[in-house]
């Protein structure tokens, strides 16, 4: 399983990139500076998204709870041009936080 929370959070932090991206060059376009100002804060976020996927294999309480957070945020901030990544970090940071500890061989 924690194979499957570093996939998706990969998948997921890369949909974010995309998503801060387009957001932000949208907001300059348009010359709306808090929409620029939530689109950059997504797309690092979610470079942050793609670590904490990994960072979930040792400490999977802190990684769960950081990407439930980055994907509840994301969507906040920057709506439907979220949807995969929300998707994709949602189902990881709660499979991160299911990872059950592996029992030591007797």
């Amino acid at each position: 399983m924690k194979i499957w929370v570093a996939v998706l959070a990969i998948l997921g932090g890369m949909a974010g990139i995309i998503s801060g991206f387009l957001v932000t060059a949208g907001g300059e376009m348009f010359g709306e500076s808090q929409m620029s100002d939530d689109g950059a804060a997504v797309f690092w976020l979610s470079a942050l998204a793609i670590f904490l996927g990994f960072i979930a294999w040792k400490f999977k309480k802190v990684g769960g709870i950081g990407l439930i957070a980055i994907s509840l945020y994301g969507f906040y901030a920057n709506g439907l041009f979220f949807i995969f990544a929300f998707i994709f970090l949602l189902i990881a940071g709660i499979l991160a936080l299911n990872i059950k500890k592996k029992e030591a061989a007797v």
